[in-house]
């Protein structure tokens, strides 16, 4: 038993085992110490220092990850000097980190949508899931994506191309957003459970949806108060149609009030609807009253008859439903922002053909959306810039007669940024105009201030120095603590995205509130910006990134516009959308939610330009094909370097360099792919950032996924994986720590094999040839199909179990051919030529976790590194001796062992050294008589064989070779041969059985053989009876108790009397009239694939289920579209006979999964009594 030590941790008494790490014990025991080099498949290394404690008695701040605990030591994990050094341990690392944890676009959006990560949803094609993540933050997709001012795009990084424009962000949110609303599984938010408490909103503008919004989702219930007779606020009353639709508009306000939400029209506060009303009946309020009072032009004459503020004359034209007519007359709209447009392009469809903008400054310093302008100029609008109205001119009736203008120049630049304009002196001139819009500002109207406080008894509502309601920055809580207020009314006049952001903040507050919490804003993040260490440079982009143009948004004909149809029409198609999201540059990082350093950099509160000074910069390197190299992200732990030399035994990794210019590099060449690199993407695993990542086929980025966890459906080792995925579309696999791979280890199939779930070209429905061309036909057709060609005689069927099924579905096709179909012609052709031998490899086999104990390892025809990656990492970890004993002159094990024995025939050397070993009396005769039939036969007919031609067979006459191998592997205390049936035939798998046996080493602990299957569940089709002659649990068909007790479960008077010893004689001669053949490539997976694809020829009718069309599919007749394992129950035995089961995680590509489909087919013949896999599974049980 290892010695129990007594430690104080953080004031508690405690125990850890001698040996044991402070952050070991500290773990178990409820206390998270951050770390960045430490990985527990590693030695402690102790580069990084954020792990460090006090341990009292010691100098100085001690590392965890190494330091190992003794009697009596009192540590601290978290006082105020560890975390004042581990502050400065990761602002130091951070101080050299040239990389951006968030996009510009995210930072620079007032709501914070989270736009790389929708628009590498939208370039997937998983619409309604990236409306899903925008909607986190922003309820109106649909809306903004037509008049959002569209701060992302101007903050792309795009722009520093000679492109002209950012990403088309927007068109891609719009298209996303109308795909979600026309879809009839359209994304509807889960709600909260009910809190009881009830909301008051005051506003259904876009601060009071997207308050009413988040708010019922916390399980709140809100009402919404609006004064006028519909909702949407500016956006209805202040946007034309031909901008924003009334009808799309309705549908995001519908989609608002689908949550439950009520909305009260015609209810003014201050007017009809009391505070103290709303006092009474809610727990809260939230004022989102927005900004819509309009200002005139501040000259003299402006109040002339035919002057209007451009804010009346759209919201009158809304609320009538009528449009002035302007026909003939001579329109000036003075002001340089969207409403400005709104105005002129309005009045062009109200008949004017003279419609003038009057800007006081030039084109370039103009606020509004430059898309604007531009379709203002189609329509022929005309601009007089750098001109302001001086006085308006009316006749001796007040009406409007002309405008006095006066020229401007630009001086020096005022608090905004843009340059002052200056009048330029004598350069007043008069213009003729029939009517002039000012939208040049608003103003918030708040005449409800004494009524909210002579109703309340606790704090007071007040406006600020400019007129809106003063409310706390940070919160929106004013000065009544349950009110709250959001919008353009707490801001002035704003953006639609400004209110949303604000909503958002004012909603979290008062959720707070409600819950009885402390008012907290959101916590500060922190955030790395390669701005913060030099300003990004177009040159650097130009070069990076290859041009490619924006698609531009389709409009109406601008000789078609004299009407309110909407202008922007939309993306053409899915295509387009896909390929403008390609546009992205990637920018934010694709770790960002599961980064080490940003977690530790936010709960330390790291300050990267706390130290500045030098920091280094490296290009991307994407040459492999698995595997991408960041070095600005590295934090130099070295986990990737030692994780590839430690457990993987590559090497393929090092540092370069020392001291501040140390980097990670592919060792001895430029690229990964010139060196030992495995493609395991071990690296991957064990990096704590992004600096070491998976170079993916998809546009990533930064999403929150979903998870299941499953088997790896590979080889035999049976690893378990953690699937993550975004609306079935797979974005990565990490390893779990699992029955088999305990440390969570994945080779290069489990890490990547993935890529296959998302091609485009599975096969989803049934198909049928028809005149030499597949045709889709129906699930019904497709067994009926079937049934006809079964019934044509019960020996004239084959069918096949690929050795990738699940055991529930190998049961299910074996019980298919033999209730169904009434014959033992049942196989696989994945042991069709010689199963027999095969049959056994799995009895007796050493524990993977033995081969830590083994002294030595012999591997046999076995490239385990590449084929069965994850055990190759117990061996190489298990630092023995290793001898390769191989046929193949370029076997890439050559490197990664101790000795390696070249041999020409892997079964005449394990015969020539089990000859050895009988002929010179070495057998463990003790346990051959206690474990062993047939000896004296077999060793009578063996020792009958000349020894020096098996040796001269196996290695060209070198016994001395065999003869060492021999007697090494027979004194050795412990050794293991590992062999690969995918590399050694049947005979020599018998061979290697009877040598561990004549050594006394088969079954014994850390001694024997470890089989290795080829595939995920090869073990599956000998214990699930997918033999001519063997059943369920590999019980033999002609034994009279089993017989029995098949026909008892299924029901039957008589099992199939013909069994065959071997199917393949029959195959090869063409039998078979039709051909069954599930989950198998024979022909893609054939050495000689001509002369398999004869064989399957000869057939009458061959069917198949499989994913892809397959070169076997490709032959067939009918092919039946099979069930990725994600998509079903069931369960997988792997080469150690260790069976584990599996749930579906993502919804079926097709109409009937895989195991769906065999029991149609079934039903169709007659059988019935299995409606899904648990039930095969349970009468599998039975049998046994």
């Amino acid at each position: 038993m290892s010695e129990k030590l007594n430690i104080i941790l953080n004031g508690k008494k405690v125990t850890g085992e001698k040996g044991e790490t402070i952050l070991t014990v500290a773990k178990r025991n409820g206390i998270e110490i951050p770390t960045l080099c430490h990985d527990p498949r590693l030695e402690p290394y102790s580069s990084c220092f954020v792990c460090v404690v006090e341990v009292e008695g010691m100098k100085g701040l001690q590392p965890a990850c190494s330091t190992r605990i003794n009697e009596g030591m009192t540590i601290h994990t978290h006082n105020e000097k560890v975390k004042a050094a581990r502050k400065t341990a990761i602002d130091l690392i951070v101080s050299n980190h040239y990389a951006d944890c968030v996009a510009p676009c995210k930072e620079t959006c007032p709501a914070g949508v989270d736009v790389q990560g929708y628009i590498s949803l939208i370039e997937k094609g998983l619409y309604s899931e990236a409306v899903a993540l925008i909607k986190e933050t922003n309820p109106l997709p649909a809306i903004c994506g037509r008049v959002c001012v569209r701060p992302c795009e101007a903050a792309c990084r795009r722009n520093l191309l000679d492109e002209g424009t950012g990403v088309g962000i927007d068109y891609m949110k719009r298209f996303a957003a109308d795909f979600d609303l026309a879809s009839a599984t359209k994304y509807i938010p889960k709600l909260e459970p009910k809190t009881g408490k009830k909301v008051a909103v005051i506003g259904a503008g876009p601060g009071g949806l997207a308050s009413a919004w988040f708010l019922q989702q916390k399980g709140h219930q809100c009402d919404i108060y609006e004064g006028a007779p519909a909702a949407g606020g500016w956006l209805r009353y202040g946007i034309p149609e031909y901008r924003l639709p009334n009808d799309l508009l309705q549908k995001e306000v519908d989609n608002v009030t689908e949550l439950g939400v009520n909305i009260f029209y015609n209810k003014k506060l201050g007017d009809n609807l009391s505070y103290k009303e709303l006092n009474e009946k809610y727990d809260a309020t939230i004022l989102c009253i927005g900004s819509q009072r309009g200002t005139l032009l501040g000259c003299d004459g402006e109040d002339a008859d035919g002057v209007y503020s451009g804010i009346d004359f759209l919201r009158n034209m809304e609320i009538t439903g009528q449009k002035y007519d302007f026909s003939g007359k001579k329109v000036v709209v003075v002001g340089g922002g969207n409403t400005a447009m709104d105005c002129c392009r309005t009045s062009i469809r109200c008949g004017s053909t003279d419609v003038k903008v009057v800007y006081r400054r030039t084109e370039k310093e103009m606020p509004a959306n430059p898309i604007e302008i531009h379709e203002s100029k189609l329509e022929n609008v005309e601009y007089l810039f750098l001109n302001n109205p001086v006085r308006v001119n009316k006749d001796e009736n007040g009406k409007l007669k002309s405008m006095t203008l006066v020229k401007m120049e630009l001086g020096e630049p005022d608090a905004s940024g843009r340059r002052r304009p200056v009048p330029v002196e004598g350069s007043e001139y008069d213009i003729e105009v029939d009517y002039i819009l000012a939208a040049i500002g608003q103003k918030t109207e708040i005449n409800f201030l004494d009524d909210i406080n002579k109703n309340t008894a606790n704090g007071e509502l007040k406006p600020n120095r400019w007129g809106d309601i003063d409310a706390d920055q940070t919160t929106l809580q004013t000065g009544i603590p349950n009110v709250f207020a959001a919008g353009d009314g707490v801001t002035g006049p704003a953006t639609l995205i400004e209110a949303v952001g604000q909503a958002k903040i004012a909603s979290r507050s008062c959720h707070q509130y409600l819950s009885g919490e402390e008012l907290k804003p959101e916590p500060k993040e922190f955030i790395s910006r390669k701005d913060n260490f030099r300003e990004q440079t177009k040159d650097e982009y130009v070069i990076r990134y290859q041009q490619q143009m924006r698609h531009e948004m389709p409009t109406l004909d601008p000789a078609k516009r004299l009407n309110f149809d909407e202008v922007e029409l939309g993306y053409e198609n899915e295509n387009v959308a896909r390929t403008e999201a390609n546009r992205c540059l990637e920018c934010g990082c694709v770790e960002y939610f599961t980064c080490d350093l940003k977690k530790h950099a936010d709960e330390y509160g790291a300050e990267q330009n706390k130290f500045e000074g030098d920091f280094n910069e490296y290009n991307l390197d994407f040459s492999h094909p698995y595997i991408e190299i960041d070095n600005n992200k590295c934090v130099l732990c070295s986990r990737c370097v030692r994780i590839c030399k430690e457990v993987v035994g590559a090497g393929a990794l090092g540092l370069v360099n020392r001291g501040f210019d140390t980097y990670v590099a592919p060792a001895m060449g430029e690229s990964l792919t010139e060196t030992d690199c495995e493609s395991c993407g071990m690296c991957i695993s064990a990096c704590p950032t992004a600096a070491i990542s998976e170079n993916v086929l998809f546009k990533p980025g930064p999403v929150k996924m979903d998870t299941f966890d499953t088997v790896c459906n590979f080889c035999s080792v049976g690893c378990e994986i953690t699937v993550h995925h975004k609306g079935g579309f797979v974005m990565r696999v990490t390893g779990k720590n699992g029955n088999v791979n305990k440390d969570g280890n994945l080779c290069r199939f489990g890490k990547f094999g993935y890529r296959a779930i998302n091609d485009a070209g599975r096969i989803t429905k049934p198909l049928m040839r028809v005149n030499g061309k597949f045709e889709a036909i129906s699930f019904d057709k497709a067994f009926d199909v079937i049934s006809e060609k079964v019934k044509s005689g019960a020996n004239k069927n084959a069918f096949f179990a690929g050795a990738r099924l699940s055991n529930e579905d190998i049961y299910l096709v074996q019980k298919l051919a033999r209730q169904a179909a009434g014959t033992n012609n049942i196989s696989s052709f994945h042991y069709l030529y010689g199963g027999e031998a095969y049959a056994n490899n799995s009895m007796g086999n050493v524990p993977f976790d033995q081969i830590k104990d083994t002294n030595k390892v012999y591997l046999l025809g076995s490239e385990i590194n590449m084929d069965n990656g994850v055990v190759g990492f117990m061996i190489n970890s298990a630092n023995v001796p290793v001898e390769l004993i191989t046929e193949k002159e370029d076997s890439k094990m050559k490197k990664k062992v101790s000795s390696v024995c070249k041999v020409d025939s892997y079964y005449n050397f394990v015969k020539a050294a089990n000859h050895y070993l009988l002929s010179n009396g070495m057998e463990n005769a003790m346990f051959i008589g206690d474990n062993c039939e047939g000896f004296e036969e077999y060793k009578k007919n063996l020792l009958a064989e000349s020894y020096e031609d098996l040796c001269k067979k196996a290695c060209g006459c070198q016994c001395k070779c065999i003869e060492n191998f021999a007697k090494d592997y027979n004194k050795e205390l412990n050794a293991i041969i590992v062999f690969s049936e995918k590399e050694i035939s049947a005979a020599t798998s018998k061979e290697l059985f009877h040598l561990a046996m004549i050594t006394g080493k088969l079954g014994k602990t850390a001694n024997g053989l470890v089989s290795l299957k080829e595939k995920n569940n090869a073990q599956g089709i000998f214990d699930m009876g997918a033999r001519p002659y063997t059943g369920v649990g590999g019980q033999c068909l002609e034994n009279k108790d089993f017989a029995a007790k098949l026909k008892q479960v299924w029901k039957m008077d008589a099992m199939p009397a013909k069994i065959e010893a071997c199917m393949a004689d029959k195959f090869d001669k063409g039998e078979f009239s039709n051909l069954f053949i599930f989950g198998e490539d024979p022909v893609g997976c054939a050495v000689d694939k001509n002369d398999i694809e004869n064989k399957i020829a000869k057939a009458d009718f061959v069917m198949v289920q499989d994913y892809f069309m397959t070169a076997t599919a490709e032959k067939a007749d009918l092919i039946l579209p099979a069930s990725l394992p994600y998509e079903m129950d069931g369960s997988f035995t792997n080469t150690q006979k260790v069976i584990q089961e599996f749930e579906k995680g993502i919804e079926p590509a097709c109409e009937l999964d895989s195991t769906q489909q065999i029991i149609g087919i079934m039903k169709k013949l007659g059988v019935n009594g299995i409606a899904n896999s648990a039930e095969a599974k349970m009468e599998a049980i039975k049998l046994l």
